[in-house]
């Protein structure tokens, strides 16, 4: 996914055609996100499927998000 083209869609308001660059070529897939939201500290995108937080692994495969504080 390309970040500045992710982003620049999100500053112009275009929220449904950021979350369709993120998920392109992956629609079908279980965990596949439904919504995503910005981290105010990052500026990064965290997506989530219903109110899961989803990730894709290194082969870009949508997976549920590894819980960083076991």
């Amino acid at each position: 996914m390309d970040q500045t083209l992710f982003s620049n869609l999100c500053k112009a308001g275009k929220f449904k055609e950021a979350l369709g660059l993120a998920i392109q070529g992956h629609e079908h897939e279980k965990y596949t996100p439904s919504r995503f939201s910005i981290d105010k500290k990052t500026r990064l995108p965290i997506f989530y499927r219903g109110n899961k937080r989803v990730e894709p692994d290194e082969e870009g495969v949508w997976q549920l998000a590894k819980n960083p504080n076991p």
